[in-house]
């Protein structure tokens, strides 16, 4: 396990980025999985809730459990 500051990388600049949106935009095939897109947002999530609770874990199940029960409530109205 490597402690500390490693390089990840060369930056290759925004081309591959551009490549992409241009691919999508032809083809309407988003370059990320729909679930892939949700666990990053859940992600953010997590770390936002974490952050209101004074750096406490949290969980992407957690988060996740907690959108499906809002998403649940909002179709019952």
């Amino acid at each position: 396990m490597a402690l500390g500051i490693v390089p990840s990388g060369g930056y290759g600049g925004y081309e591959p980025l551009l490549v992409e949106i241009c691919k999508f935009f032809r083809t309407g095939e988003p370059p990320v999985s729909a679930e892939e897109t949700i666990e990053i947002f859940a992600f953010m999530e997590a770390a936002d809730e974490s952050k209101r609770q004074g750096g406490k874990p949290v969980t992407l199940e957690t988060v996740m459990a907690r959108a499906r029960a809002d998403l649940a409530a909002r179709g019952s109205r």
